[in-house]
C-alpha cells in the first residue's frame, strides 16, 4: 500500500555538473510616465551594480485582494494603520476599510466613489480624509463632510499629517491648519505666518507631508523643509547634502538616522549629523512623475523602499531586492506599509491590494528560484553547510542562505525521497526508484545498491548504521564507511515499511504494513498497538515518538491518535482537536524543543506539549499540500518544511504559539441603516438588525476565523457564523444585550466577548402608557365584575340562607317529629297505655338495672308488688271501663307520690310492681304512705258515687346473689300472704315484720 503522498515511481535524469549561483537583476517599470530621465541614472547604475545585491532569492507568499475581497477601488493611493482599523485603503473610487476578512466601502457623508488622496489619524482618534475638493473628518462609525465655510477653496489632490500639535492640510500646494471649534465645528487657517511664507517661498509647493515625533516635513518645491511644533521652519538644500528633487518621504529609522525618498534619489542622515548624503540605491532614477510609495520600516527595524519593479531592503549594509522573480507582483504602488504582525501590505495600481503573508518570519523556495521542479520529499545540509533539496525532478542545492538553488547531484536520479550525511560529510540519497546512493564531498558519487521494491526512507542512525525503507523489505548496512553490501534485515517481515526514527536512548522504530517494530540492542521486537484498548489498524503510515515514550501515530484513515509507550505495548487515543479529526496525516515528526509537527494537505498542525496551532499559505507558508518526510530542523531551532511547490523555512517557529487574543469589535449595528447605538432605546419595527464586526488581525482564510454571538434577553445559546457580518431577525421588545466573541481556529484561543446594550420598546398598543390603560379598563371591569360577582353571591347567599333557614326548620320539625314518634313509640314499648306506668317489660328491665346496681354499689332495694283488693268485683259491678278508670287513676296516685329514683309498672291486671331503691327494712314509712294514698281516698271514676279500693302489698329487699325471679318470688310471697292475712295490708318478706 503507498504512502498518500508518495512520489510517482523514479525516473533517472543524465547527470549535470554543479552550477554556480547567478544574480537576476529586477525589471525596471515607470510609474505612469517617462517623460523625465535623470542624466546621472545609467552611471549611477552601473557603478552600483557591484555594491548590491540586487536580487534576493525567495518566493514571497502573496495573498491579493481584489474585487472578491470587496476591494472594488482597484487603484490606491493611500494605506493607513488606526488604533482601531488595521487596515484603511484610500483608492481613486472611494475609502475602503479592511474588518480583518473582507474590505467594506465607507460611506462619507453619502457620497461613494469618492477619489481618495490622503487620509490621517490624530492622538485623539479623529480621522481626517481628503477626498476630490472635499475633506471629511469622523471615526470608525461614519463620517462628515466639512462645510465650504469651515475650510474654503479645497483643491484636488490635498495632504494631510498629523503631528502631536495638530493636523496639517496641504492644499493647493500650501500648508494649513485644521483648528476645532467650540460648536464642533473646523476652521482652517494658513499654518505658517506671512512673514515666513514670504520668507520660505518654497513652502507654496508642497509635494509631500511626513511626520518625524514634533517634526512636520515637506517636499517643498525641490527642497527639503521642516516645521516644528513652534512652526519653526528650516529648509535643506545642496549646502545641506540636499540635492534637487522632488522629495516624497521622510523616515527615522531605530538608530535614529534620517532617510528621505525622492524621486530618482535616497538620503541618509547618521544620527547626530547635521547634513545628509546620498545612499546609492540601483535603479532608481527621476524618471517617474507622481506621488511616491513611503519609506517604511519592518518590525526588525530594517528600511523598506517600494519601486515599480518590486522591493528592496537595507540590511547588512546592503540593499536586498526582491522582484517578480521573488513573487511580488509588478506595477507602480502608492502606498506601503507594516501591520503589527510584521506583514508587509502594498497597493498595486490597477490591480488592489497585496499581502505578504509571513514577511517577517517565513522565507519560501519553488522552482522560480532554481530549484528543481517540486514536490519536495527530503531536506538535507552537506558537509558544507549548503541546503539540499530532494525534488520530484532531483536535488537542488542552496550554498547561500540568501542565494539561489541551483542543480545539484545529477546522478541521483529524481524524485529524492531520502537523503542523509554521514560522519564523514557524505551525502546518501535514496530515490523512489530503489537506487541508492553515496556522494562524497569531493564530488565522487557511486552506486551503492539498487533495490528491488519503491525506495521510501533513508536515514543514518546515530550508530552510522544506514538504514532504507522499501516497499518490499527493511534494508541495513551496519559500516557504511567501510564499505560492505546492503542486505535486507531477516529479523522483520519482509513487508512494505512506511517511517523510521531513532530515539535518544538509540532505541530504533521502524513502522510497516504489519504494526510498530523497534530495535534494543541487536534484538528486534514487535511492539502491540491497541486503540481504545482494542485491536488497532496493521498498517501504520507515520509516528513519532517523544523521548519521554509519548506516542503519536497515524493510520492510513483520517486523524492522529496519541498514548504512552507502557513496556512492550501502546494504547492509543484519537486526538481531540477538531483540525485533525478529518485530515490524512502526510507528516509526523518531532523538532529538538519537543515541538510536534503534523503535516497535512490544508497545512501543518504543531503542538507545544499545551496547545496546538495550525500554519498555511495565509500565515505565510509556501502551500498548504505538505510532502511526507520533507522536513528539517537547523541548529539554530528554525525548520524547515517540504511542499508540493517547493520548500518553507520558519525562522522563529515559536511565532505560532502567539498566546495573544485575537480581537473583535462591534463597529456597528444598524436597523433600516440607521444607526443603533449603546444603550439606545430602539421603537418597535419589523426591520432586521444588521451586526458589523471587525478585528485587528487578518483572517483571510475561511477556514480560520468562527464567530459566535447571541443576544441575551432573546436567547441565551450561542449562535456560530463564519462571516464578520451579521443578520439578525427583527426583535420583539425587550431589553437585549449583543454579546460577540471571535474564535481563532488556527491558535485554538478565543478574543474577549464585545457586547451593546440596547432595547426595543414595543408598540403603541403594548407600550407601558397603553399598557396602565389595560390594567385600568381591566380593573374596572374586575371591579364591575366583582360587584355584580358579589351582589349576586350576596343574593344567592340569601337566597341559600333562606333555604337552609326553611329547610332547617323543615329538618327540626321532623326530627322533633321523629323524636315524638320514637318517644311515643319507646314509650309504647315500655309503658302501660292505660295507666301510663311502666309495661311488664319495662319495669322488669329496670328491676335488672336497679338489681346490677345494687351489686356493684351493696345499696339498699325495696322491691314491692301490689294488687287491687277486689278489683274483679269491680270490673264485674261497673264494667271493665270503670275498672280501666281506676286503674288509671291508681297509677297517676302513685306516680304522684314516687321519687325521681322509683319505679313503677303495671306487673300483670291489677298488680303492680314498684321499686324504691335505696329503702331499707327499717324505714318502711314510706310504703305506709303509698299505700294510704292508694287506700284511703275513694276513686272519682264516673260512677254514682266515689268507689272504695284498696290494695295489699308484698315487700321483699334486695340480698347479696339474688336475682330477679328470687326477689320477686319473695316479694309475691309476701303478697300472697297479705291477702291471706285480710287484704289491704303491707305484708314484708319476713311476716314477724306485717303490719296493719
Amino acid at each position: 500500500m503507498a504512502s498518500v503522498r508518495h512520489p510517482r515511481k523514479a525516473r533517472t535524469t543524465p547527470a549535470d555538473a554543479w552550477e554556480s549561483a547567478t544574480l537576476v537583476g529586477c525589471e525596471y517599470r515607470q510609474w505612469r510616465s517617462s517623460s523625465r530621465r535623470a542624466p546621472f541614472a545609467a552611471v549611477l547604475l552601473l557603478a552600483l551594480l557591484s555594491l548590491a545585491d540586487l536580487a534576493g532569492a525567495q518566493t514571497a507568499s502573496i495573498r491579493r485582494y481584489a474585487h472578491d475581497q470587496g476591494l472594488l477601488g482597484l487603484a490606491g493611493t493611500c494605506l493607513l494603520q488606526t488604533r482601531a482599523t488595521l487596515l484603511w485603503v484610500c483608492t481613486e473610487s472611494g475609502l475602503y476599510r479592511f474588518n480583518g476578512r473582507s474590505f467594506q466601502q465607507v460611506v462619507l457623508d453619502g457620497l461613494r466613489n469618492e477619489s481618495i488622496s490622503s487620509m490621517t489619524e490624530t492622538a485623539d482618534g479623529t480621522l481626517w480624509v481628503a477626498g476630490f475638493q472635499a475633506l471629511f473628518v469622523g471615526n470608525e462609525h461614519g463620517f462628515r463632510r466639512l462645510a465650504p465655510y469651515e475650510a474654503e477653496h479645497l483643491q484636488e489632490g490635498m495632504l494631510l499629517a498629523s503631528p502631536p500639535w495638530g493636523t496639517v492640510l496641504a492644499n493647493g500646494g500650501t500648508l494649513e491648519r485644521l483648528s476645532a471649534r467650540g460648536n464642533g465645528r473646523w476652521h482652517s487657517e494658513p499654518l505658517l505666518d506671512t512673514a515666513t511664507r514670504v520668507r520660505v517661498p518654497e513652502l507654496s509647493k508642497v509635494l509631500s507631508l511626513s511626520v518625524d515625533g514634533d517634526t512636520l516635513w515637506a517636499g517643498c518645491a525641490k527642497r527639503l523643509c521642516a516645521i516644528d511644533a513652534q512652526r519653526k521652519v528650516q529648509v535643506y538644500g545642496p549646502e545641506q547634502g540636499v540635492p534637487e528633487d522632488r522629495w516624497y518621504s521622510v523616515l527615522r529609522d531605530h538608530d535614529g538616522a534620517l532617510w528621505v525618498r525622492g524621486t530618482g534619489t535616497l538620503l541618509y542622515r547618521a544620527p547626530g549629523a547635521a547634513t545628509f548624503s546620498v545612499r546609492p540605491l540601483p535603479l532608481l532614477d527621476g524618471s517617474t512623475v507622481g506621488q511616491q510609495a513611503p519609506l517604511v520600516l519592518d518590525r526588525e527595524g530594517r528600511v523598506l523602499v517600494r519601486r515599480n519593479d518590486g522591493l528592496v531592503r537595507w540590511e547588512n549594509g546592503q540593499w536586498r531586492s526582491f522582484g517578480t522573480e521573488n513573487g511580488l507582483p509588478p506595477g507602480s504602488s502608492d502606498a506601503i506599509v507594516v501591520d503589527r504582525d510584521g506583514d508587509i501590505w502594498m497597493t498595486v495600481d490597477g490591480e488592489g491590494l497585496v499581502r505578504w503573508a509571513g514577511y517577517e518570519w517565513i522565507e519560501n523556495w519553488d522552482a522560480s528560484q532554481g530549484m528543481p521542479v517540486a514536490p519536495t520529499w527530503s531536506i538535507a545540509r552537506d558537509a558544507q553547510g549548503a541546503l539540499l533539496v530532494g525534488n520530484e525532478h532531483g536535488v537542488g542545492r542552496q550554498a547561500d542562505p540568501k542565494g539561489r538553488f541551483v542543480p545539484a547531484l545529477p546522478n541521483s536520479g529524481i524524485q529524492i525521497v531520502g537523503m542523509a550525511r554521514s560522519a564523514d560529510g557524505s551525502l546518501w540519497t535514496l530515490n523512489s526508484a530503489g537506487f541508492v546512493r553515496r556522494n562524497w564531498p569531493d564530488g565522487r558519487s557511486a552506486e551503492i545498491a539498487k533495490l528491488p521494491r519503491t525506495g521510501r526512507r533513508l536515514i543514518i542512525d546515530r550508530q552510522g548504521r544506514l538504514w532504507v525503507l522499501t516497499a518490499g523489505g527493511l534494508f541495513a548496512l551496519e559500516r557504511p564507511l567501510d564499505g560492505g553490501t546492503l542486505h535486507m534485515v531477516s529479523q522483520v517481515p519482509a513487508i512494505a515499511y512506511t517511517d523510521i526514527q531513532q530515539t535518544a536512548d538509540g532505541t530504533l522504530w521502524v513502522s510497516s504494513a504489519n504494526g510498530l517494530f523497534r530495535l534494543q540492542g541487536a534484538h528486534w521486537s514487535k511492539v502491540k498497538v491497541k486503540v481504545n484498548g482494542g485491536a488497532s489498524d496493521p498498517w501504520i503510515s507515520k509516528f513519532h515518538i517523544s523521548d519521554s515514550g509519548e506516542v503519536w501515530l497515524a493510520f492510513y484513515r483520517a486523524g492522529l491518535w496519541h498514548g504512552l509507550l507502557l513496556d512492550e505495548e501502546v494504547d492509543l487515543q484519537a486526538v481531540s482537536d477538531e483540525a485533525l479529526a478529518d485530515v490524512s496525516v502526510y507528516q509526523l515528526r518531532g523538532d529538538s524543543v519537543g515541538r510536534v509537527w503534523v503535516g497535512h494537505a490544508r497545512g501543518v498542525e504543531v503542538y507545544d506539549g499545551e496547545h496546538w496551532a495550525h500554519l498555511s499559505q495565509s500565515q505565510g507558508l509556501l502551500w498548504d499540500d505538505v510532502s511526507e518526510a520533507a522536513f528539517a530542523e537547523d541548529a539554530d531551532g528554525s525548520v524547515w518544511i517540504g511542499t508540493a511547490r517547493g520548500v518553507s523555512h520558519l525562522r522563529d517557529p515559536a511565532r505560532l504559539f502567539d498566546q495573544r487574543q485575537p480581537s473583535v469589535r462591534i463597529d456597528s449595528v444598524s436597523r433600516g441603516g440607521v444607526p443603533v447605538q449603546r444603550g439606545q432605546l430602539l421603537a418597535w419595527s419589523d426591520r432586521p438588525l444588521h451586526i458589523e464586526l471587525s478585528s485587528m488581525e487578518v483572517y483571510d482564510d475561511p477556514s480560520r476565523l468562527t464567530v459566535r454571538y447571541r443576544l441575551l434577553g432573546l436567547h441565551n445559546e450561542w449562535i456560530q457564523s463564519d462571516t464578520l457580518s451579521i443578520d439578525q431577525p427583527p426583535l420583539p421588545s425587550g431589553h437585549f444585550r449583543l454579546q460577540v466573541q471571535l474564535l481563532d481556529r488556527y491558535r485554538r484561543t478565543t478574543s474577549p466577548i464585545a457586547d451593546l446594550p440596547f432595547a426595543v420598546a414595543p408598540l403603541w398598543w403594548r407600550s407601558p402608557p397603553a399598557i396602565a390603560l389595560y390594567l385600568l379598563i381591566g380593573s374596572a371591569l374586575l371591579a364591575g365584575l366583582w360587584r355584580w360577582r358579589h351582589r349576586h353571591l350576596v343574593a344567592r347567599e340569601r337566597m341559600l340562607a333562606e333555604l337552609v333557614a326553611e329547610r332547617t326548620y323543615q329538618l327540626e320539625r321532623e326530627k322533633r317529629e321523629l323524636e315524638s314518634a320514637r318517644a311515643a313509640l319507646a314509650l309504647k314499648a315500655s309503658h302501660d297505655a292505660l295507666t301510663g306506668l311502666l309495661n311488664r317489660s319495662g319495669v322488669l328491665e329496670a328491676m335488672a338495672e336497679e338489681l346490677q346496681a345494687c351489686a356493684h354499689g351493696a345499696h339498699p332495694l325495696a322491691v314491692v308488688l301490689i294488687d287491687l283488693d277486689h278489683f274483679k268485683l269491680v270490673n264485674d259491678e261497673h264494667g271493665h271501663l270503670v275498672g280501666d278508670a281506676v286503674l288509671a287513676k291508681v297509677g297517676a296516685r302513685l306516680t304522684a307520690c314516687l321519687r325521681d329514683s322509683d319505679r313503677v309498672g303495671r306487673y300483670g291486671g291489677e298488680e303492680l310492681l314498684l321499686l324504691l331503691p335505696g329503702m331499707s327494712q327499717h324505714s318502711q314509712h314510706r310504703l305506709r304512705a303509698i299505700h294510704e294514698k292508694l287506700s284511703v281516698a275513694p276513686y272519682e271514676v264516673g260512677t254514682a258515687r266515689p268507689l272504695p279500693v284498696t290494695c295489699s302489698v308484698g315487700v321483699a329487699w334486695f340480698r347479696i346473689g339474688d336475682t330477679a325471679a328470687t326477689l320477686l318470688a319473695r316479694a309475691d310471697e309476701a303478697l300472697y300472704r297479705a291477702k291471706r292475712y285480710g287484704r289491704n295490708r303491707i305484708e314484708p318478706e319476713e311476716p314477724e315484720s306485717s303490719v296493719a
